[in-house]
């Protein structure tokens, strides 16, 4: 049987999110074929792309202070009604991604099919990036959620959150197939 893992966001669910990797990966020896993420859940894939078993995400997610990625956007909320957000996710880049372990490179040279979500709001479109193509800005870029993070721009593009467009990506898991990259289903 083939697998398809779909990681959607969805704020303190995707810490919850990694308990059931730990389940599904650790303890029911499940594999997954292909794997897409949205939005928070494009956190966890991060981890997962890089090879990181069910247990080491959730232990990831056990392990950090809450606090650490708090970063009120002081700068914006002078303007009080015009900010840009609330919050940056400045403290997400130097101390949550690094207590994880994210390595960029690893994600790069993945070698389970993963997909991550995000949204240009430029171009309005969804972008989906492969692990071979994913760089910090993307993965910030992905949990971007308007008026509670700063958009990133990449390129002269601004992106945020896929949230607008989708919370689970199960068309990417179907062209997944189609393409023949990984199937996710057998016919």
């Amino acid at each position: 049987m083939k697998r398809a893992l779909i990681l959607a966001g969805g704020g303190v669910k995707v810490s919850f999110q990694a308990g059931v990797l730990q389940v599904w990966m650790d303890e029911a020896g499940l594999e997954f074929d292909h794997a897409d993420g949205a939005s928070g859940g494009c956190m966890n894939l991060a981890m997962y792309a890089q090879g990181m078993s069910g247990t080491q995400i959730a232990d990831a997610w056990r392990n950090v202070d809450p606090l650490l990625g708090v970063d009120i956007h002081w700068s914006e909320l002078v303007k009080l009604f015009w900010a840009e957000s609330l919050f940056e996710l400045d403290r997400y880049r130097t101390n949550v991604f690094p207590s994880w372990g994210l390595d960029w490179s690893a994600i790069r040279a993945a070698t389970r099919s993963c997909t991550f979500n995000t949204y240009n709001f430029s171009k309005h479109q969804l972008r989906v990036v492969e692990a071979k193509d994913m760089t910090e800005d993307l993965l910030v870029a992905s949990i971007s959620l308007p008026m509670w993070f700063p958009p990133i721009r990449i390129d002269g593009d601004t992106y945020i959150d896929a949230v607008f467009n989708t919370d689970a990506n199960l068309e990417e898991a179907i062209r997944a197939r189609r393409e023949k990259r990984k199937p996710v289903y057998e016919d």
